[in-house]
């Protein structure tokens, strides 16, 4: 894996980590290990991508 993609891949871990997660407990209260395990799957997948977003 070169510097580039490590860099990226180690630049998204910290968004979820430090940015999304803490947001959303937040919001919402204490995050189950299965709930936290499905919100880092949903954003690296991007799963923005692949929903319309006139969905609400």
């Amino acid at each position: 894996m070169n510097t580039t993609r490590r860099d990226l891949i180690m630049q998204r871990w910290n968004v979820i980590q430090h940015e999304l997660l803490p947001e959303l407990r937040n919001d919402v209260g204490a995050l189950t290990p299965k709930l936290e395990k499905v919100i880092h799957t949903l954003e690296w997948v991007r799963i923005e991508e692949f929903v319309r977003s006139s969905w609400c």
